[in-house]
């Protein structure tokens, strides 16, 4: 009888080391250029060592992308908690994400041309960046709509996907489109908020706030 190879044991220095890696390679060559070579050299890591984490380069862009995603979780759920009055704390913590994410070092690789690319080659890659956007979204759209804020012909996933949508456009084509701060509030606040929250149990939960909301946009 075979016996079985022992297991393989993720080590998470390691693994983050062929991370920050990647994204290094990845500004200094160029996606296309980047080599696993490159990648292990820079990690200081054997190149087998690697594939034992990530079956390719595409695998490695799909990891940079899910956490890029899950650093904006930690800087805008503080917005999320604070903020009671839920169109004002949807448009914050997109806004936040929106500006923080077009200075963030993994940014400018999943948003370009050559990034969109390597990861349409992975199957599932879609899904890894909704369940990532996911992890904080769902959990504060699931309590406005247990409180009645949520409109009922609005589904929670059909909201994470437009969130998620808008805001990889807003960061890939912000510099084109000039969008500036002032105009996104107000384009979410006439646009999406009404679409998605229920305005007259606001207005009775959260007067004076939905007053100065509504006459403010």
């Amino acid at each position: 009888m075979k016996r079985a190879g022992p297991v393989f044991k993720r080590d998470a220095d390691v693994e983050n080391r062929i991370i920050d890696a990647t994204v290094k390679c990845f500004h200094r060559y160029g996606i296309h250029k980047t080599s696993m070579d490159d990648i292990a050299n820079a990690a200081k890591v054997a190149r087998p060592t690697i594939y034992r984490y990530f079956p390719s380069r595409h695998h490695l862009a799909v990891e940079v992308l899910v956490r890029e995603v899950r650093d904006h979780v930690r800087v805008t759920a503080p917005v999320l908690q604070e903020e009671k009055y839920p169109p004002k704390a949807m448009i914050d913590a997109i806004v936040l994400a929106v500006s923080t994410s077009r200075d963030h070092p993994y940014t400018g690789i999943i948003t370009s041309d050559a990034g969109s690319e390597l990861l349409a080659r992975v199957p599932g890659s879609d899904r890894a960046l909704l369940d990532a956007m996911g992890e904080m979204w769902l959990q504060y759209l699931g309590i406005w709509r247990q409180q009645g804020y949520i409109r009922a012909s609005v589904r929670d996933d059909d909201l994470l996907l437009w969130i998620t949508f808008y805001m990889y456009t807003s960061v890939g084509k912000g510099d084109f489109l000039a969008i500036t701060e002032d105009r996104m509030r107000r384009m979410l606040a006439r646009l999406l908020a009404p679409s998605v929250f229920d305005y007259d149990r606001l207005a009775a939960d959260f007067p004076s706030k939905h007053k100065r909301f509504v006459g403010k946009n």
